[in-house]
């Protein structure tokens, strides 16, 4: 197959990540891209298909539209959303499985099995273990299909502040700032990443790469909340500083029990064994090949948000 007919496959290529893929491989001359999403006709879609992208309609509910949608991919990406992704995940395995004589590389966007590293003591970090439970399932069930297979754990998005309000700066009554410290000052350090720029070029590293069944920690900076806040203070000439994060901030933010258990344990986990819960398989960037020099540095990130909101 000549190198020009290389197709890869961008499963939601209008969201943060899959969005990053697409952008990075409509530039590069050995590629098409087909980016998937449910509604190839809605605005947001418009940038990529100017861009080149051929857009097609699937839902990683329908495993038929799936199918449909991988038939001549050489690589694919794949990220779920938080609900029903265990389902959603089996189904994308199930449709890939069916291309083996073309696939050449599966990329998986997951996260670490928290209650595995954990030796069970965190059992409801399930944003995390959701993820973890379908890329187990590809291993254990899909051999074929996981020796052309390797995994992107994704870090702490530096836009969650804007996601989680109670994860945003509050500005206090002599002008400087406060930052919620979600691990506290022992923690693990955090694996920050930029989704909308990061992501392509961990998957073209993971792509390229002669082995598969590699994972990945998908980050640009990996530091302290402190070392975060200090870049933070000093590019906006602020000052600041963080407080943990505790009970009373969550029931403040009018989070229902549930979701309050779910971010005290995932605070607990990354805090203790670290986003990738020590698993020694799991690699850097760097490691494995990522155009370092490409990923976001933060405080020029911070330099470019807009913190009207809270300054």
């Amino acid at each position: 197959m000549a190198p020009a007919d290389k197709l890869i496959v961008v499963l939601g290529a209008t969201g943060l990540q899959g969005g990053s893929v697409a952008r990075l491989y409509a530039t590069l001359p050995d590629w098409r891209v087909r980016g998937i999403t449910r509604d190839p006709t809605k605005a947001s879609c418009a940038p990529l298909r100017d861009a080149g992208v051929e857009l097609v309609a699937a839902d990683l509910d329908d495993v038929a539209s799936l199918d449909r949608a991988f038939e001549g991919a050489n690589a694919i990406f794949a990220v779920t959303a938080m609900d029903l992704e265990i389902q959603q995940g089996k189904n994308i395995i199930h449709a890939a499985a069916k291309h083996l004589s073309t696939l050449d590389r599966l990329i998986v966007s997951t996260l670490s099995d928290s209650e595995k590293w954990s030796g069970g003591q965190i059992k409801w970090n399930l944003h995390f273990d959701g993820k973890a439970k379908y890329t187990q399932y590809l291993k254990d069930s899909f051999p074929d299909l996981a020796k052309k297979s390797s995994y992107v754990q994704m870090g702490s998005y530096l836009s969650n502040w804007k996601a989680f309000p109670f994860l945003a700066p509050v500005k206090q009554a002599d002008g400087s700032f406060v930052h919620v410290d979600s691990g506290g000052p022992n923690s693990k350090l955090t694996p920050y990443v930029d989704p909308p720029n990061d992501t392509g070029y961990f998957v073209k590293a993971l792509v390229e790469h002669q082995d598969a069944n590699l994972t990945m920690l998908g980050f640009c900076e990996l530091i302290s909340t402190a070392e975060y806040v200090a870049i933070w203070s000093k590019t906006l000439g602020v000052k600041a500083r963080t407080e943990p994060l505790n009970v009373e901030v969550l029931k403040s933010a009018g989070l229902p029990e549930f979701l309050m258990q779910e971010l005290g344990e995932s605070s607990a986990y990354f805090s203790t064994w670290g986003w990738d819960g020590g698993d020694p398989e799991v690699k850097h960037p760097k490691e494995l090949g990522v155009e370092v020099k490409r990923l976001t540095k933060i405080a020029e990130w911070v330099e470019k948000e807009d913190w009207s909101a809270v300054l």
